[in-house]
């Protein structure tokens, strides 16, 4: 083995503790220069070499960043921890094998090298050899017990073995050892959302309220079935879910809400989410109606604020989806009309009957509204049912348009999200660090036809259909460097996505209200186009696919969404149903037809009380009283892609990927549509919300 010449000329030690300070306070372009200027005149001191590399890295500049890796373990062979480094940065450039033999290299040096253990266990999970990645991360839990990034991956391992309760269980041992551990509770949540619980566990209580409230870890709406699987076991309100006369008095409403107020989890996750179970909200509509009908014979009580707080925010973010009686509907108005009068008189209503209407009407219609001084204490509410609305109008004003909207089905389209602004959100997972293009097609394991997209530093992203804002800001803080626009046909969702682009800090992202028929206005090219769940509500998808295509720099990648023909049988029945029945689409009208779905024994109507989309009015909406609906194949879908000059690069949906291999064999072409077409054909449901691929411009 190679030795180092100790006589070579060397830096001081005050060049040497200028350059960790640098590093360690995260000053990284001081960092950088004095590295590089020490390297330059030091050129065989490996230690401004190593932190040069890892400041390089830092950047983002990986090439750069290996040259100067190998050249520190070229000069010091003896560093494990040089090797390991080396290993990052390999393994961020996708040469897995190479980082492996840089993790072997640091542990051979040195056993103990916690971290190389870790690492190497990062490594082999992505290549699938599950169970040596998990004797790698125990390892390095042996040498390091605090080792809060070692226990979170141990419970990725675990969970892809579909050992879920184990791998809960390493992440809530990684969050105690580290609270502020952003990846820990998003791996949480994930395991968490994929758990159907069948016993009462309220140590997971403050970890799920956490998972909720702080920070964006997870979408609540993936959290919440799994949540309300977990709740259902608790004694406080199990027996009140099955007992279906468990509220006929006053008195007895009161003791739920007492015990309710003990839930502090439900709490929370009402006023994040919808709530995807009839026998939750059943509950709740019975409370909200027995609260009404008892309005001037209630106390308020501080539980009962409480309570009512929450299920007016949790009925304004479900958008009034609960279905409500003739004689409800009478009081609503009858109550409406006092308000208006109190106010009328410049004095003020109780809060408790402005809570009380809140969970039945949206407060911000009110022009009264405005002049409310008792939810002054109530600053969640006043925030969410008033002032963001108004907020939101404000910004429709500055909203930019391309053109006008004149085609019939896009301007019928744009009256539909005006109405109903889809969907209605309050948190969203965000990233916990923003990926190169190379990362995201390795993530996903794309097919790719040329390498050359991987090469764009700065991608410029196109969001066809935007909606409110969750897929725009989820690309905006997913991709490295890059600059998005997105553009709906609706002002309403756009005020609603910029609102919350806003509060989340995203800069790189701009909105344009614009159909996607007028988008060639825009004279300019993208390198990623993304339009999911928007082309297969357009007059021609064709047409509008063309569009997008024609915007696509070569090599540029295209993120499609579109609705599976096999997979909406009984969509299309029930379609058939509103269209012969002559339904409208006014929320009373949507609220009746609902209700009737859920007292409906029919296996088509039971089947979509199944989906989360049955829980919000605005979603709903979208599920089966949309103005326009295409459907399609696989075969299709070849034949576009073959007609746009578009190759197809792979399906996002890991599930169905799995299972295809099941099917057609570990070693089968998962690039193959006609093979896809041959497994949906044996898994109709498989795309049940829809086809999400990527395909890329030759």
């Amino acid at each position: 083995m190679k030795k180092i010449d100790v006589n070579f000329k060397k830096p001081s030690q005050q060049q040497l503790n200028s350059l960790l300070e640098l590093y360690q306070t995260g000053r990284y372009v001081d960092a950088e220069k004095l590295s590089v200027s020490i390297t330059e005149e030091f050129p065989k001191h490996p230690f401004a070499w190593k932190v040069l590399a890892v400041v390089l890295k830092q950047n983002k500049r990986l090439n750069e960043s290996l040259v100067a890796s190998q050249k520190s373990v070229q000069l010091n062979p003896q560093d494990a921890e040089a090797h390991s480094n080396l290993g990052v940065t390999l393994k961020e450039l996708g040469r897995l094998n190479e980082a492996q033999a840089s993790y072997k290299q640091a542990i051979t040096l040195k056993p103990d090298l916690a971290v190389a253990h870790n690492n190497l266990g990062n490594i082999l999970q992505e290549l699938g050899r599950l169970n040596e990645a998990e004797a790698s991360y125990k390892q390095a839990i042996t040498l390091k017990p605090d080792y809060a990034e070692a226990h979170s991956n141990l419970g990725l391992t675990l969970k892809e073995q579909g050992r879920l309760k184990e791998a809960c269980s390493a992440y809530i041992k990684a969050i105690n050892l580290n609270p502020d551990f952003t990846g820990a509770y998003q791996n949480l949540g994930m395991a968490i959302k994929n758990v159907k619980f069948n016993s009462s566990n309220v140590k997971l209580y403050p970890l799920l309220i956490r998972l909720l409230s702080a920070g964006n870890f997870e979408r609540p709406n993936d959290l919440a079935p799994s949540i309300l699987s977990l709740l259902k076991h608790d004694p406080l309100i199990k027996n009140l879910l099955l007992d279906e006369n468990f509220a006929t008095s006053l008195k007895e409403a009161n003791s739920i809400i007492g015990s309710l107020d003990k839930l502090k989890l439900l709490h929370h996750l009402m006023r994040v989410c919808p709530l995807p179970d009839l026998q939750f909200e059943r509950f709740f509509v019975t409370v909200r109606s027995l609260l009404l009908t008892n309005l001037y014979n209630i106390e308020a009580s501080p539980e009962l604020i409480y309570f009512l707080s929450t299920l007016s925010l949790h009925c304004f973010t479900n958008e009034y989806i609960y279905f409500e009686k003739d004689e409800e509907t009478e009081l609503v108005e009858n109550l409406e009309t006092e308000i208006m009068q109190t106010i009328s008189k410049s004095e003020q209503p109780e809060a408790i009957k402005i809570l009380c209407l809140a969970s039945y009407r949206p407060l911000h219609q009110y022009n009264w509204s405005k002049k409310l001084e008792a939810l002054d204490n109530l600053e969640e509410v006043k925030l969410r049912l008033i002032e963001e609305p108004y907020t939101e109008r404000a910004i429709m004003a500055e909203i930019p348009m391309l053109g006008k909207i004149s085609d019939d089905v896009s301007s019928k389209v744009k009256a539909q999200y005006e109405e109903n602004p889809y969907p209605r959100w309050v948190k969203i997972q965000i990233p916990t660090k923003t990926k190169s293009i190379s990362e995201i097609c390795a993530d996903v394991n794309l097919h790719l036809h040329s390498e050359s997209i991987k090469n764009v530093i700065a991608p410029a992203i196109l969001i066809a259909g935007c909606g409110t804002g969750k897929h725009s800001i989820g690309t905006a803080s997913g991709f490295s460097d890059c600059q998005v626009t997105a553009v709906d046909l609706s002002l309403a969702s756009l005020a609603y996505a910029k609102r919350k682009t806003a509060e989340l800090g995203i800069t790189n992202l701009e909105y344009l209200q614009a159909d996607i028929l007028k988008l060639d206005q825009l004279e300019q090219e993208f390198d990623i186009i993304e339009s999911v769940g928007v082309l297969h509500h357009m007059n021609e998808p064709m047409t509008g696919w063309r569009v997008l295509t024609d915007l696509l720099k070569p090599s540029g990648l295209m993120r499609i969404g579109l609705y599976s023909e096999l997979a909406r049988h009984n969509i299309v029945k029930v379609r058939k149903e509103i269209a012969l029945q002559k339904v409208g689409t006014s929320e009373s009208e949507i609220r009746e037809f609902r209700h009737s779905l859920t007292e409906s024994n029919d296996e088509n109507h039971q089947q979509l009380t199944n989906w989360n989309d049955f829980f919000s009015l605005s979603m709903l909406r979208d599920l089966i009283f949309h103005v326009q609906e295409h459907r399609f194949t696989l075969p299709q879908i070849k034949n576009c892609l073959d007609e746009l000059g578009l190759k197809f690069c792979g399906f996002e949906n890991k599930y169905a990927i799995s299972s295809f291999r099941e099917l057609h064999g570990q070693e089968a072409n998962i690039y193959d549509l006609a093979l896809w077409h041959q497994y949906e054909k044996n898994n109709p449901r498989a795309f049940a919300a829809m086809y999400q691929f990527w395909c890329q411009k030759l």
